[in-house]
């Protein structure tokens, strides 16, 4: 063999490997929700994803997802620092202390993306063990598939500190377990009151003690349990939305 062609075919192995799938190590199904995890080096990812249909109109959908002010954990009202400590949240989630919605961004320096019909950002306070801060940046797209079925689409990114620079003054920076997070709903009106949503959860770190196999069970419960709870303040802010509509 040639020295020409061995480099062809070593650089197509480095080609392959580099855009092989890692291999995952743990998966299961808890309580619906579909978890999986996966390491490479000492970085951990994980993922969560959930079917569900809902008998409502896709615009009620859409605001029961991005209430978000009104999603967090009561027990924490002494924990907050930016909002009411009397007020109740309206829907429980598990580690949330506090959500500030900022609509008044900088609006140079970006474009908005094929479809985007707005973009905004969440401030978040939250509490595993111990308290943690981080910015999140809401996109919401909206079109049609090959169907000609209405679509909408919703993801938050938690954003690093310099991400966070290009679109407000930050009032703290990130501390997170976690090095990256993203959340996807995507909503698919397959009748006038019936809404399909699938939502996916990604998250990935080098933590010392969440980037280790025996943690996984742990956080793919909490996971599990946060999914879950937000599926059902989804369920029961429709339901609410569709009674008020009713009641006028």
């Amino acid at each position: 063999m040639s020295i020409y062609n061995f480099c062809l075919i070593f650089a197509g192995l480095i080609t392959l490997q580099a855009f092989a799938k890692p291999t995952i190590d743990q998966q299961d199904v808890i309580n619906g929700v579909s978890v999986i995890s996966h390491k490479t080096d000492s970085l951990r990812t994980y993922v969560g994803t959930v079917k569900k249909t809902l008998p409502s109109k896709i615009e009620n959908v859409t605001k029961s997802i991005v209430n978000f002010h009104e999603k967090c954990n009561n027990s924490y009202k002494d924990k907050r620092q930016d909002t009411n400590k009397n007020e109740n949240c309206r829907y429980h989630n598990d580690n949330v202390v506090e959500t500030v919605v900022i609509k008044n961004i900088n609006q140079s320096g970006w474009t908005k993306d094929q479809n985007e019909t707005e973009r905004y950002i969440l401030g978040r306070r939250v509490y595993n063990r111990s308290n943690f801060q981080y910015y999140e940046l809401v996109k919401i797209y909206e079109y049609k598939n090959d169907k000609n079925q209405k679509m909408v689409k919703i993801t938050q990114t938690m954003l690093n500190d310099k991400e966070v620079n290009n679109y407000i003054k930050p009032q703290f920076d990130k501390d997170s377990a976690f090095n990256a997070v993203t959340s996807t709903y995507v909503l698919t009106e397959v009748a006038p009151s019936t809404t399909n949503l699938e939502y996916e959860y990604y998250a990935n770190t080098d933590h010392w003690v969440l980037n280790k196999e025996v943690s996984v069970p742990q956080v793919f419960s909490s996971m599990s349990k946060g999914i879950n709870d937000l599926l059902k303040s989804v369920d029961a802010e429709t339901v609410r939305l569709c009674r008020d509509v009713a009641s006028n």
